[in-house]
């Protein structure tokens, strides 16, 4: 094995392990997480979201299944639902056993990423949180959730879950502190840092594309930050391409990002797939196409749906169990007291690379065999084609 492959191997080994040892050892000194019971009622929990993201659903989930863990609720099976977390929400505050909380069936917002839906869901929260009052702790899912509940209108405490950036949109202050007494949010500070440098161990890019909405939103989604960080790290070239995102018909949305693909292809070497809505893996691989004409290496933030339509790589979570531990003791530990703002932000999970061969093949990319040995997940074929 040559110097290189052995040197990937190690990186990729040593990213794997620091983010096992921060999960394992991020309980060393936690407040109290037995369940407790609030003297006149349950403890009443709400939601909200910007609109419907797979990770959203996972990270719902896996609280519920981290609360069964902790035994503030009872073990319950969800069903599966096509993409709709309103469904799952109404489902918990209707079958939800537990002497300790309660999921509030109308304490639910989701604005399906349009943005006056957005507006009223914001006035229409912020009400419910400081005049009817009756939520004792918000769950907000997502960036755009981040934005809307991290403010100085309500002191209900709150845990803004699975945001892109929380620091860079505004979200919190700083990854040591939220800037809020009522504010936790979860950050992984280097994140993508660590991917994207992983990507660039890999393939050796030396143009690097990206899509994204010409907004402060569009480029948290779109990692531009990191991006940029890395390329002057490593004297490499990011190519920009402007796709509008919310706001427009989906037909608007995709047709635009379909263009930017063509238009980068025959001037990159990789491309970074961010969180553009039309970069969601269900639009593959049919927006794959005028890369894979050009020999594009991808690497795609969603993980394991996009590497299975085509994507070439990633890291991603095996499994939401690390994750929905962390997030019912972060909880748990509010319930018990524990000012949000005190509490640790940040949590790593543990990540795992996933490969999609019949990608490398069709772009003509030699994967390294080491790689390969120890990816977690790969994949033969492309799906959907």
């Amino acid at each position: 094995m040559n110097d290189k492959k052995t040197s990937l191997i190690i990186f990729v080994a040593s990213v794997l392990a620091g983010v096992l040892f921060t999960y394992l050892s991020a309980d060393s000194d936690i407040p109290q997480t037995a369940p407790v019971t609030k003297a006149d009622q349950k403890w009443r929990i709400g939601y909200y979201e910007g609109g419907y993201y797979e990770d959203y659903e996972g990270g719902l989930r896996a609280l519920v299944d981290g609360l069964a863990e902790l035994e503030w609720i009872e073990p319950l099976e969800i069903p599966a639902f096509d993409k709709d977390t309103r469904l799952i929400w109404e489902y918990l505050a209707q079958n939800v056993t537990s002497p300790y909380i309660e999921f509030v069936a109308d304490a639910y917002w989701s604005a399906g990423w349009d943005e006056t839906v957005r507006r009223q869901n914001r006035r229409a929260a912020m009400q419910r949180l400081t005049t009817v009052g009756g939520i004792d702790v918000m769950i907000a899912m997502g960036t755009w959730a981040g934005q809307d509940l991290a403010n100085d209108e309500h002191t209900v405490p709150t845990m803004v879950l699975t945001s892109s950036g929380p620091v860079q949109a505004g979200i919190i202050a700083s990854v040591e502190d939220s800037g809020r007494d009522h504010i936790v949010a979860e950050c992984d500070p280097q994140r993508y840092l660590r991917q994207i440098r992983l990507f660039h161990d890999i393939v050796g890019f030396e143009r690097l594309g990206v899509v994204h909405d010409n907004t402060a939103d569009g480029k948290v989604y779109a990692n531009l930050a990191d991006l940029q960080t890395v390329a002057a790290e490593r004297d490499f070239e990011v190519i920009e391409c402007y796709a509008r995102d919310v706001g427009v018909e989906e037909r608007i949305y995709r047709q635009e990002l379909i263009t930017c693909y063509q238009e980068l292809a025959p001037q990159i070497d990789a491309l970074w797939i961010g969180a553009h809505q039309g970069e969601d893996p269900a639009f593959m691989p049919e927006i794959l196409a005028p890369l894979f004409a050009h020999d594009v290496a991808t690497w795609a933030q969603a993980g394991l749906p996009a590497v299975k339509r085509g994507a070439l790589l990633s890291i991603t979570q095996q499994d939401y169990a690390a994750a929905g531990h962390w997030y019912a003791q972060t909880l748990a530990k509010i319930l018990n007291g524990a000012r949000p703002r005190d509490l640790n932000q940040v949590f790593e999970l543990p990540n795992h690379v996933i490969i999609n061969q019949e990608t490398a093949r069709r772009i003509n990319f030699e994967l390294p065999a080491g790689l390969v040995e120890i990816a977690d997940q790969t994949f033969d074929t492309i799906e959907g084609e």
